[in-house]
């Protein structure tokens, strides 16, 4: 009875202690062989990420500048002369003193208006000698023309010969030609005393008076400074000198607009009216005229301007970052990426340089892949990648996955161990 009783009841808890340890040695040998494979398998994948990581460093990354096809629109600015679109410098045409002047400078004037008036007591008498050489001449005529007539009568009776019928033919028309000899030699004279008034010879402004009463006037005195100057300001002409590299694009009945520093909130309208067609061999420049209206008359002959061109842009330029030149051999080049990724050296010629931007012309089609601010070291035929904006702001380290944020590190073994039993509590 003792026996079967004793083969009823319950083990002795010092029995069961054995069982339970074998049973912890157990698990706890099964969570090390699980976390030994779990940093090995970590780890394999880590080696992983850094060497792909470090296959794809071995190729250079490079990015793509953005070309603009046909450049942008310029304007040039340039110095101007202004002037009136017509002036006159009037000299005297008879020896003279000035008895009287009318106009004053900024005077408005018609044609034929009088500016001043000379006195010319020498012309007065060789106009009084002409007169008396014409009278003179006049009676020598009436009788040589009488005794002609009277001659000719007699040649009828045979009282005188042929012969000195027809000398006094002949003196008769000698007489006649000293006549009109003294005639034009009086209207001459005439004509000389009409230039005594001085006059203008177009309607305009009074722009010089460089006479005064009693001034000495000489004629035919090309060394001397005119008496006046008339000036037609109802329109301007602006002189430009355009440099050569701009002279293409100048065309007639192109706009233009005029500063002045007189007027520092006010600009003028101007149109180009035509060219010189012509390069100064001295400033290598071409002369444009340009036309302005000047109604209210605020431009003044001899003012300085700026005159600015709006140039059309060209359809043959593309327009780069300043940062994608290469400058080798004295030569600007940019690196090209070609369709096997690698890279082309080309040389380049910069029509204009705007600071951050320069326009090409030339040598540079307009589909070509230009890599943005090149290293020194790049050279021909080197092969590149092109990174993509997006792998640059969420580049990570190796072995970093997506989201792990800057100082990520795996979790060894005993970490992971650790929080297996923490989950399992």
């Amino acid at each position: 009875m003792n026996q079967e009783s004793g083969e009823g009841a319950s083990p002795d808890p010092k029995d069961r202690a054995p069982v339970k340890t074998g049973r912890a040695i157990m698990l706890f040998s099964v969570a090390a062989v699980a976390i030994a494979v779990t940093g090995v398998v970590g780890r394999r994948h880590d080696d992983e990420q850094i060497a792909k990581w470090t296959d794809e460093q071995a190729v250079p990354s490079v990015a793509l500048v953005a070309t603009q096809v046909g450049g942008k629109a310029r304007e040039i600015v340039l110095p101007g002369n202004v002037e009136a679109f017509d002036t006159a410098s009037i000299h005297g045409q008879v020896s003279g003193y000035v008895s009287e002047w009318r106009k004053d400078i900024g005077a408005q004037v018609h044609r034929g208006d009088v500016l001043a008036v000379v006195d010319t007591p020498e012309l007065d008498q060789r106009l009084a000698v002409a007169q008396s050489e014409l009278a003179k001449a006049k009676a020598n005529m009436a009788l040589a023309k009488v005794t002609a007539d009277r001659w000719n009568s007699l040649r009828s009776s045979a009282a005188v010969s042929q012969q000195a019928v027809d000398e006094k033919d002949s003196d008769a028309h000698a007489k006649a030609a000293e006549v009109e000899a003294a005639q034009s030699n009086l209207d001459r004279m005439k004509a000389l005393k009409a230039f005594a008034n001085i006059v203008a010879p177009f309607d305009g402004v009074v722009t010089a008076r460089n006479v005064d009463i009693g001034s000495l006037v000489k004629a035919d005195s090309n060394d001397g400074g005119a008496l006046f100057t008339v000036s037609d300001i109802h329109q301007m002409r602006i002189y430009v000198p355009v440099p050569q590299s701009y002279a293409a694009a100048m065309k007639n009945g192109m706009k233009a607009t005029l500063e002045l520093p007189e007027y520092p909130d006010r600009t003028f309208n101007a149109t180009i009216d035509t060219t010189s067609h012509a390069i100064d061999k001295k400033s290598r420049s071409l002369l444009v005229e340009l036309l302005a209206d000047n109604k209210d008359g605020a431009l003044s002959p001899g003012a300085f301007a700026r005159v600015h061109f709006q140039l059309p842009p060209d359809p043959n330029t593309v327009t780069l970052p300043a940062n994608a030149l290469l400058f080798r051999d004295n030569a600007p080049q940019v690196a090209i990426l070609g369709p096997d990724n690698r890279i082309v050296l080309k040389k380049i010629r910069i029509a204009r340089d705007l600071g951050s931007e320069v326009e090409i012309v030339g040598g540079l089609s307009h589909d070509a892949r230009i890599v943005a601010n090149p290293p020194d070291s790049i050279d021909e035929g080197e092969e590149v990648r092109v990174a993509r904006a997006a792998v640059e702001k969420t580049r990570t380290a190796p072995g970093q996955q997506a989201g792990q944020g800057p100082g990520y590190r795996p979790k060894s073994a005993l970490e992971i161990a650790q929080t297996g039993r923490d989950h399992n509590e």
